[in-house]
């Protein structure tokens, strides 16, 4: 069987479909597995993992232009690889390929991760034959299925004492805050600035992005705490697995690797994600497994509040965990694609 996944240009668009790739490679059942990637650096990583890669990159961006392109390469991408299933994990790229495949009668579906669906898998999710969703949603029919999200190969649970042991950690509680892989200013100054007021004995890890990891590093300089700081660091579930509290964003593979850890987190959606990490959050605090706070009304006095009750109340941690519990969105590598789906 060829199976053509068709992504956007973010990584919050590529990243679930190569892990579905990679389980589906491991599998060896005989499926080939194509890409269309819109990104430079991304194509670049898929072709080095052994995939076949279409889809142009545009350096820049017109909307008229791009929507005419696309069309007619979508119609040359299905020619040459002639797929027997196709499945899209939305953006603007994306549109098009998907879109002719459904007229063409291929067997299509669209992932959703988040629990807000973009603009192209919201139009789309009418011509296709099924809807793969990351979060839980009740939906009528056959159509929608509820897969979860797929965690990264490297995403395991690793023994906490090991974990704080790597990290020169002691047992006390840690708290731990990114930003995503290019950090965010406004993660980082609230954090810093909460690390300035709070009085609890903990430990600190803090992934900053790389251009301010400098400026930042000046700061923990002065903190006498045990803490890692690095600008990025590949290998999250060492730190999740010492972490006792996470502050980050809302994207859907964050909250999927929570979910997995079942780490209670400090939740401040990016406000510029067409609504979809609020949506995330908000899913997460109406089945009290978060705290959630407007980046927008950001209250740094609600917030801190929040980090030093869930620091020094255990029963609170455990209860949000225990609310974690029946979320499970991420779901592990090994886990992922057994099922009919795909």
């Amino acid at each position: 069987m060829r199976i053509l996944f068709v992504c956007d240009r973010s990584a919050g668009h590529i990243f679930p479909a190569i892990a579905m790739a990679e389980r589906i490679k491991q599998k060896k059942n005989g499926d080939k597995v194509y890409f269309f990637a819109t990104s430079f650096s991304l194509k670049e990583h898929l072709i080095k993992e052994g995939f076949v890669v279409y889809g142009k990159c545009f350096s820049s961006r017109n909307i008229i232009i791009e929507m005419v392109y696309r069309f007619f390469e979508a119609l040359r991408i299905i020619f040459l690889v002639r797929p027997n299933r196709l499945i899209g994990f939305g953006g603007r790229d994306s549109f098009f390929l998907v879109l002719v495949g459904s007229f063409l009668f291929l067997d299509t579906s669209i992932y959703e991760p988040n629990v807000k669906s973009g603009k192209a898998n919201a139009v789309l999710s009418f011509f296709v034959r099924r809807v793969l969703r990351g979060f839980g949603k009740d939906k009528p029919g056959e159509k929608y299925i509820t897969v979860g999200i797929p965690l990264r190969p490297n995403i395991k649970k690793i023994d906490r004492k090991f974990a704080l042991k790597v990290l020169g950690f002691d047992d006390k509680p840690v708290l731990f805050c990114f930003g995503g892989s290019q950090g965010s200013t406004f993660l980082n100054n609230a954090f810093t600035k909460l690390i300035d007021s709070l009085n609890s004995d903990y430990q600190i890890i803090h992934l900053t992005g790389e251009r301010e990891y400098f400026k930042i590093s000046q700061f923990y300089n002065k903190i006498d705490r045990k803490k890692f700081i690095k600008d990025f660091y590949y290998q999250m579930e060492l730190l999740y697995s010492a972490a006792d509290i996470v502050i980050c964003r809302a994207g859907a593979s964050t909250l999927g690797e929570i979910s997995y850890y079942k780490l209670p987190s400090l939740l401040i959606p990016h406000p510029a994600a067409g609504g979809h990490q609020k949506a995330n959050a908000m899913y997460f605090k109406q089945r009290q497994a978060a705290c959630v706070f407007s980046q927008e009304n950001f209250n740094f006095e609600q917030f801190r509040f929040a980090a030093a009750e869930l620091l020094q109340d255990n029963n609170l941690r455990s209860r949000m965990k225990n609310n974690l519990n029946d979320i499970r969105i991420g779901i592990g590598f090994e886990d992922f694609c057994d099922n009919n789906c795909f």
